[in-house]
């Protein structure tokens, strides 16, 4: 069974930051991209609403996506070793 998540993302003041400010919502959790979307449509106010105030308001969030499990995967796993290779 394929799991799809919310993913938004936010907005960035300058194009040469690499990191985009993320957030993944655990819950809900859809098993088809068209449930997915379906939910997106009714609730995208409120779903930009709680991810931008995970981060106090500070950045302006600009998309919503249905994600599968292996991309949400694949973004921490390219993220972790970005960050490995930083130090």
């Amino acid at each position: 069974m394929n799991t799809f998540f919310l993913v938004v993302t936010f907005a960035v003041v300058s194009t040469l930051e690499i990191d985009r400010p993320l957030y993944l919502f655990s819950k809900p959790q859809f098993d088809s991209y068209v449930k997915c979307y379906e939910y997106v449509q009714l609730y995208d106010m409120d779903i930009f609403r709680i991810a931008s105030s995970s981060y106090n308001f500070k950045f302006k969030p600009e998309a919503i996506y249905c994600m599968n499990r292996k991309a949400v995967k694949e973004i921490f796993e390219y993220n972790v070793e970005t960050k490995k290779e930083a130090i």
